[in-house]
């Protein structure tokens, strides 16, 4: 999307003209364009990602790179969904996850569908693809970064937990609930 394309969505979802983006406003936004089905925890972690200087507003320019991370994560899922259901498989997840660079297999991408399947559909719509996507992303690069030179990993209970937060969405304040 041209920066013109973005500036002129940008102020359309500025419902309250301050020249910030809230939650509240991103998650409307969110939820019209996928038809009411945006949960606030797919919210919540896009706004965490690029609210960058954790002010909880997103300005223009974070606004831009987050609409670009999503056009990127729609594209994957609307390659993959090519019968044009609104839902890929755990089949589908795993390629993605393939690609990637993540090596799981397809009985963990089964349970990550069950995990992150929030319409009880055993499939995964848009939100739900990435949300579980970016989630795993991140788990796979701070596991890459603290892996050996033998592809292990030594933690303590304490560093597993720092790397499952750390793809964890940050809580943003005022999130209306769905």
């Amino acid at each position: 999307m041209a920066s013109d394309g973005v500036r002129r969505l940008f102020e359309s979802v500025d419902k309250d003209y301050n020249g910030y983006i809230d939650i509240n406003e991103l998650h409307v936004a969110l939820k019209k364009s996928h038809e009411n089905h945006f949960t606030s925890e797919t919210c919540q972690l896009l706004f965490g990602l690029f609210d960058t200087n954790e002010d909880g507003k997103v300005d223009f320019n974070e606004f831009h790179q987050l609409v670009v991370y999503y056009q990127h994560w729609l594209g994957v899922f609307e390659q993959l969904d090519a019968n044009k259901t609104g839902f890929v498989s755990h089949a589908q997840l795993y390629k993605t996850l393939q690609e990637c660079g993540c090596g799981v297999n397809l009985q963990l991408c089964r349970r990550l569908v069950k995990c992150y399947d929030t319409r009880h559909t055993g499939k995964l719509g848009f939100d739900d693809y990435m949300r579980c996507c970016v989630t795993v992303q991140s788990l796979h690069k701070g596991f890459t970064l603290q892996k050996t030179a033998e592809g292990t990993l030594s933690t303590d209970l304490e560093g597993l937990l720092t790397l499952v937060i750390r793809a964890r969405p940050r809580p943003v304040a005022n999130l209306s609930v769905d």
